[in-house]
Parts: C-alpha cells; sequence; structure tokens
C-alpha cells in the first residue's frame, strides 16, 4: 500500500498581508498529481487543514475542492484537526463524507478513530489522532495521573487502543513530539510552540509509521518512520532555507518477528511552489541587476545570471532538481525578504525593486559591517566655537564612523542656510524687526 503524507496545509493563511490561496491551489494540485502518477491509495494530513479556527468561505471552498478531486481520482483520505483547526468544524458532515472515503474523526471523546483498509498483504490499521491536550484527556481518564503533561496525557490515549502488532498500524497525530530530549529543527517563528506541550517519542512506539503534523520543517523523530512531513508551502522567511516536500509511504509486508516499522519504507517528493519564498541580501544595484537577470532568463532560459548572484547572497543556500528550474524559470516573482547593504538609505528603494521584483515583501537595511570596529571619533575642537555644519559634520561621522563626503557636505550646507534663514524670518515670513 502506497501512502502520501502531507500536513500542515494551513489554507486561508496571509504572509505579509499577502493572501497564499493561489499558491495553496497550485501546492494542492501538485500533491494530487503526485499521488496519481505514484498510484498512491490513501493521502494522510496531518493536522492544521486550516489557518484559523474559523477559516473564510474562500479557504473552505480551495479545501472543497481538493477533497472532491482527491476522491475523484480514487483516493482515500485521512485527515485529522491540528491546534489551528476547530475540531467541531473538522468533523462537519463526517458521515456523509466518510461513504465517500474521506475520514475527518469526531471530535475527542476517549477514544481514538480508527479505520482499517486492507491491500495484498492484508489489513492496515490507521489511527486518527486529533491534536490534543492534557486538559482534552483527563475528564476521560479520571483515575490516570496526567496532570499536565503531555507525555503522560497522550501515553494514556494510545495505551487505552485496542493495538494489534501482528498487523500494520500507522498513527496520525500533531503535537510537538521529542527525541531523547531534544526538540525538532523548527523555524525561527515556530519556537512559541516548545516547552511544556512536549511528547516523548516513545509514546508512539507501538506504531509502524507515524505521521506527524505541527512542525514545518521536513524530518525525522528519533526513527526514520516517525516523522514531520512538513508544510507544503514555506510560510515565514524564517522557513526559506527549508526544501519542502511530500512523504510517499511504502507499507510491505508484516512478518512475525518483524520489528516496529520494519515493513515500511519511505521516499520524499519535492513540491515546488507557484513562488518560491528566499531571502536576499545586497547593495541595491545588485539586487536590481539581479532581478534585470531574473526577468532575461525568462526570454533566454540559456542566460545565465551567475555574473550577478555571486554578489547578492540568497538566505536559503543552492537549490537542485526540479526547484531549481523554477527559481530560473521565473525568479521575478518570488516573494521576497531584501536586507540592502548600502551604506546610506537608498531613495525610494521598495518602489525600484518592485518594478524587477513585483512580490518582494520586506525590505530592511543592515549597515553592521560599516558600524563594526568604527574608530571612535573625539571632538577636538570647543563645540561653542564651531559653526552649525561643522557640529552636524562631527556628530554624523560619530554615528556612521565616516565623514561626510562633498555632495552630501554641500547637501547639508543648503539645507542649513535654508532652515537658519526661515528661522530669521520668524514665523510671519518677515525679517526679525521689520515691522
Amino acid at each position: 500500500m502506497k501512502v502520501l503524507h502531507v500536513s500542515d496545509l494551513h489554507i486561508g493563511k496571509r504572509v505579509n498581508g499577502m493572501s497564499m490561496l493561489d499558491d495553496q491551489r497550485y501546492i494542492l494540485r501538485q500533491i494530487l498529481d503526485i499521488a496519481e502518477k505514484r498510484q498512491v491509495s490513501v493521502l494522510l494530513i496531518a493536522g492544521d487543514v486550516y489557518d484559523k479556527a474559523s477559516p473564510s468561505a474562500e479557504a473552505v471552498t480551495v479545501f472543497d475542492v481538493f477533497l472532491t478531486d482527491a476522491v475523484a481520482a480514487g483516493l482515500r483520505v485521512l485527515a485529522i484537526p491540528g491546534n489551528h483547526d476547530s475540531a467541531e468544524r473538522i468533523a462537519y458532515a463526517q458521515g456523509l463524507l466518510e461513504k465517500q472515503g474521506v475520514c475527518l474523526p469526531p471530535v475527542y471523546a476517549g477514544e481514538v478513530e480508527r479505520v482499517e483498509l486492507e491491500d495484498e498483504h492484508g489489513p492496515v490499521e490507521f489511527w486518527l489522532l486529533p491534536f490534543l491536550k492534557p486538559g482534552d484527556v483527563r475528564r476521560f481518564f479520571p483515575d490516570e495521573e496526567i496532570g499536565d503533561d503531555y507525555s503522560a496525557a497522550l501515553r494514556t490515549v494510545l495505551g487505552a487502543c485496542d493495538i494489534d502488532q501482528g498487523k500494520r498500524n500507522v498513527v496520525l497525530s500533531h503535537q510537538l513530539v521529542t527525541a531523547y530530549g531534544t526538540a525538532p529543527d523548527r523555524a525561527d517563528d515556530e519556537i512559541k510552540l516548545g516547552g511544556m506541550d512536549n511528547v516523548d517519542v516513545s509514546v508512539y512506539d507501538a506504531f509502524d509509521y507515524v505521521a506527524l503534523g505541527h512542525v514545518h520543517r521536513p524530518q525525522r523523530v528519533g526513527r526514520d518512520t516517525v516523522r514531520y512531513s512538513g508544510s507544503p508551502l514555506k510560510y515565514s522567511f524564517s522557513e526559506a532555507r527549508y526544501d519542502k516536500s511530500a512523504a510517499l509511504i511504502e507499507l510491505g509486508e508484516k512478518k512475525p518477528g518483524d520489528d516496529v516499522g520494519e515493513c515500511v519504507s519511505f521516499e520524499l517528493i519535492p513540491l515546488v511552489p507557484l513562488h518560491d519564498v528566499r531571502e536576499v541580501r545586497g547593495t541595491l544595484a545588485d539586487v536590481l541587476a539581479m532581478g534585470a537577470a531574473a526577468s532575461d532568463s525568462l526570454a533566454d532560459a540559456g542566460a545565465s545570471a551567475d555574473g550577478v548572484c555571486d554578489k547578492v547572497a540568497l538566505g536559503n543556500g543552492s537549490r537542485d532538481g526540479a526547484a531549481s528550474v523554477a527559481a530560473v524559470r521565473d525568479a521575478s516573482q518570488d516573494y521576497l525578504h531584501i536586507t540592502l547593504s548600502d551604506e546610506h538609505p537608498q531613495l525610494d528603494a521598495m518602489a525600484k525593486i518592485h518594478e524587477v521584483f513585483p512580490n518582494a515583501m520586506m525590505l530592511d537595511y543592515d549597515n553592521v559591517t560599516v558600524l563594526i570596529d568604527r574608530p571612535q571619533t573625539q571632538l577636538t575642537a570647543d563645540p561653542d566655537s564651531m559653526d552649525t555644519l561643522d557640529l552636524f559634520s562631527a556628530f554624523y561621522e560619530s554615528q556612521v564612523g565616516n565623514p561626510l563626503d562633498n555632495e552630501q557636505r554641500d547637501f547639508a550646507r543648503k539645507l542649513i542656510a535654508k532652515v537658519e534663514d526661515s528661522v530669521a524670518k520668524g514665523p510671519d515670513g518677515q525679517e526679525e524687526g521689520a515691522q
């Protein structure tokens, strides 16, 4: 049996105020194309279907179309709610959907939903464990010592399941799972997930494959058959360095005496986004040249932007395979966080950048290389004996580390003269003392 594992769709999410619905439609279609090409039987969605507990009508429509297309392609779809989802909304119309091959579990009420499917090697039991907190569990197991311990809560829940070790067992779970006290690698904006809500990986020891959601980077936890699929798209610039993928799982024959997970093999299938999320660093001139080179590559696939890219450091490193082809093909449309290293702020920088990178989202400056190890300048003259221009020049040098150049000094002189003239005329525009 071939199973495709995805999670953290976050349908309806906005990144820096920009809707990702078009990107999500694109990547969901790609997931279905992979399933068809690889002859997948079951699609697993390990939580965070939506980005909000009350998703927009557009977001619900996107998921509705996705499920409809999945069923039309002959897929069985098994999904669980994550911490971003409303378990009640996810469970809506579950009876009707189950008849169509889509299983969305009911709100947790003390038992974990189980779905049994069969292939040539016999039955496979899928356990649909929604995102749970200790408080969701304690009332159903009043005699167990759970407290606020997430591991104890999940261990109690799964310990109550009637698991047949002679069968192949797969669990879907949406928690922060740690191995040997080490948390999974997470993006900067995911660190807030961690702490008291950790679940130890040993909780899942009875399962041949553990389909995890909650963390956006694809990775194993403890053993190869306990995996986060990661989100299908980069949802923040702190994820720019992560390559995205879907986990293709093949469940082979489970023989008597086999170790847990021995019947499982897997492959990570790269996902290529409609727009990549990248971090770019360089001077404004370099960034504009990079954008021009990206546009030229659309007209001539053989054109190379290496000369420009050598000058600009890309935060997510090199890319390979289909992803690199996509970047060359339409890199000018990517979502960018641009850090300019120019010594001085550039006039209308974002407007100029948008001419070559229309989807650039963030712009900031980092002049730290100018400020490091700069000489500490001290006034050697009496400030009372210095004119305004000399005082400003000394202040500028103390802050920036470089003196004003001739053009800057001339501009400052004219500006100071204009201000002094305005002050001399007073609020009514007449020279001081004039009647």
